[in-house]
């Protein structure tokens, strides 16, 4: 689940000409098709705007996450630090949405703040718990 909520797309973008998905690695063009991955995108513009930085930060806790939940696999590790991760991931994935439908005409569907919330009450529910 943990994997699978890192691959879905985070935020479905829609405009007046149409709609694109974001992922946590980039986002996908539809006419023409074509994909952008976020280190193109940075290295592109030369920094982040300060309107999508909770983007790199939401990959950033994602990847965490999916390291420590690996790790928690194989070892005994706390189960609440994969979990928090993702859920602070799912808080940035949402914070994007709301910067990106704060421009006119835009609207920003946070569905991997739903993912990444989901991971954790079906990964780490009953841990966090306490059963």
């Amino acid at each position: 689940m943990v994997v699978l909520a890192g691959v879905l797309p985070w935020v479905i973008v829609t405009f007046d000409g149409g709609w694109y998905p974001v992922f946590s690695f980039g986002f996908l063009h539809l006419d023409p098709v074509s994909f952008t991955s976020l280190p193109t995108y940075v290295s592109r513009v030369g920094s982040v705007p300060p309107r999508l930085t909770a983007w790199p930060m939401a990959t950033l806790l994602y990847v965490a996450a999916l390291a420590t939940a690996l790790f928690d696999y194989v070892s005994s590790l706390d189960s609440r630090i994969p979990a928090g991760l993702l859920f602070l991931a799912g808080v940035d994935v949402g914070l994007l949405a709301l910067s990106l439908s704060r421009q006119p005409t835009i609207l920003a569907l946070p569905v991997g703040a739903l993912y990444l919330w989901a991971a954790v009450w079906v990964g780490y529910g009953d841990a966090l718990l306490g059963d």
